[in-house]
């Protein structure tokens, strides 16, 4: 015999057991719940210029959907004798937004978390300090379109389970 206390007072209404066991079924429910995670892939965008004297603008992209320029890494050549100042420009026809780097590291990683909307250009530009001759530039950067530019796919969370599963092997 279990010395246990029963999951339901055995004195309560008909009623008022039903109402319990709805309760108890709706916690049990709410915890069996499965989550899905979703992976917005960034797009990258970048060039590589070479030349005797690199300048000017180095890399120009018009975007496609509205969305956010989240990291750019840059690298030159050779290392800098002085600092170079980059400038990236984000403008369409109402407006532009920029933000200026001065770089004295032969690689540098940029965050500059720009907004950009559909149709917006953007521009940067590479421009050495007397003293420095920029031969070789290389750049890249990373934009995450935003959620509602994105297909979306529907998976039964047991299809995810199961594709997941079949890639792991």
């Amino acid at each position: 015999m279990s010395n246990s206390k029963p999951l339901i007072d055995p004195t309560l209404s008909v009623n008022d057991k039903i109402a319990k066991l709805i309760k108890i079924s709706e916690r049990l429910a709410r915890r069996s719940v499965k989550k899905a995670v979703a992976i917005i892939t960034p797009f990258p965008i970048s060039n590589a210029v070479f030349g005797e004297s690199v300048s000017g603008s180095i890399l120009r992209y018009m975007f496609p959907c509205d969305g956010v320029i989240t990291k750019g890494l840059i690298k030159f050549g050779s290392l800098p004798k002085s600092p170079i100042s980059i400038g990236i420009t984000v403008s369409n026809v109402a407006y532009a937004n920029s933000k200026a780097y001065m770089i004295d590291r032969q690689q540098y990683v940029i965050e500059p978390n720009l907004a950009v909307k559909t149709g917006d250009c953007l521009d940067i530009q590479v421009n050495s300090a007397e003293g420095n001759t920029i031969t070789e530039v290389w750049i890249s950067f990373l934009w995450v379109p935003s959620v509602k530019d994105v297909t979306a796919k529907s998976y039964l969370i047991e299809e995810l389970e199961n594709d997941l599963l079949e890639e792991g092997n």
